[in-house]
């Protein structure tokens, strides 16, 4: 159940690994770290890893902030 993922965020060209945006759509859709792993078959700690390489990327303290980006960008779509 991996959703269809864009390689690249928005026009600034943040460019996000696979695994980084399917972790990140997980999140958009109310997913724990846990819950993710369990979904992508990682630990919660690889998955907060993948998340905390995201925020850097994208210059955000919070996986949230991440999230809101990456929807304004029409990158990833919560639903």
């Amino acid at each position: 159940m991996t959703p269809d993922l864009p390689s690249t965020v928005g026009s600034q060209g943040f460019l996000l690994s696979p695994r980084e945006l399917e972790c990140l759509v997980w999140v958009s859709r109310g997913k724990s770290s846990g819950d993710i792993g369990s979904i992508l078959g990682l630990s919660p700690r690889t998955v907060d890893s993948y998340l905390e390489k995201v925020c850097a990327k994208l210059r955000v303290r919070t996986r949230i902030e991440a999230v809101a980006i990456a929807v304004r960008a029409g990158v990833i779509d919560p639903d």
